[in-house]
């Protein structure tokens, strides 16, 4: 994997992984945009398929908008086992912002989904946003900021609420336990300042998925989280503040 720090999106390099001219698939909870698959479709050739998979695919693009080798399915990676035609099938396999979609804190029935779709030999490449460490950050030390922090209070209960995360911080001991062989590590990929407002933008875009899974929860509790997040972003417009979020990736591989 290679030091790209691309925001919000890290790439693993074509190179770095010597099947990544097969087939690769990407279960992700923000294939509203595709922005992982439409990336690499342009870095690599035609004949390398792209499958991306979530639970809702109502906010993908049409079909007709994808490009030719580009697929995007509503497959449930959570619970089910994975189709036949989906089994052994893939060179790798991406995951990637889940962690809402986690329960009891733990994530083993994502992880044997994927062995099963991984050809052996298959490589996963997971990355989830470091949860537990964000924080706000400014173009001035003195710049106030009692929304983005009430907000920042408000989410991290919400998400406790949910479930814990400290499974984050274990992934890549979690996923040798399933017998994958670790390869590479990333920590606290910390972007450079400049990047900081697409940060930012990524992580409200985060929380508005949040609010749509706590509307299931009752209490108002997504609709009030949308209310702070309004509030949050007017108080970031043009004044150099915003959240930062690191994120851990791991990249590990099934055995031949």
């Amino acid at each position: 994997m290679d030091e790209n720090k691309e925001p919000a999106h890290p790439l693993p390099s074509p190179s770095a992984l010597p099947l990544f001219h097969h087939k690769c698939a990407s279960i992700d909870t923000v294939h509203g945009s595709s922005v992982w698959l439409l990336d690499l479709a342009k870095k690599l050739q035609t004949t390398v398929r792209l499958d991306g998979f979530d639970v809702d695919i109502s906010h993908a693009p049409p079909p007709q908008w994808l490009p030719i080798n580009v697929t995007i399915r509503a497959v449930d990676s959570y619970t089910s086992r994975p189709p036949e035609t989906l089994i052994q099938a893939y060179d790798i396999v991406r995951v990637a912002n889940i962690a809402s979609s986690i329960k009891d804190n733990d994530p083993g029935a994502v992880i044997k989904n994927v062995i099963a779709m991984l050809k052996p030999g298959g490589y996963i490449q997971w990355q989830e946003a470091d949860t537990a460490h964000r924080r706000i950050i400014k173009s001035n030390p003195s710049l106030p900021s009692p929304r983005l922090e009430v907000l920042l209070k408000y989410v991290e209960d919400q998400e406790n609420s949910l479930g814990p995360r400290g499974w984050i911080d274990s992934l890549p001991d979690i996923l040798a336990r399933y017998g994958l062989g670790v390869l590479a590590v990333q920590h606290r990929h910390r972007m450079p300042d400049a990047y900081a407002k697409v940060e930012t933008d990524c992580c409200f875009l985060e929380f508005e998925h949040l609010a749509r899974v706590l509307d299931a929860q009752g209490e108002g509790r997504g609709e009030r989280l949308r209310e702070m997040l309004a509030l949050a972003a007017e108080e970031c417009a043009g004044n150099g503040q915003g959240v930062r979020v690191d994120v851990v990736v791991a990249v590990a591989r099934k055995e031949e």
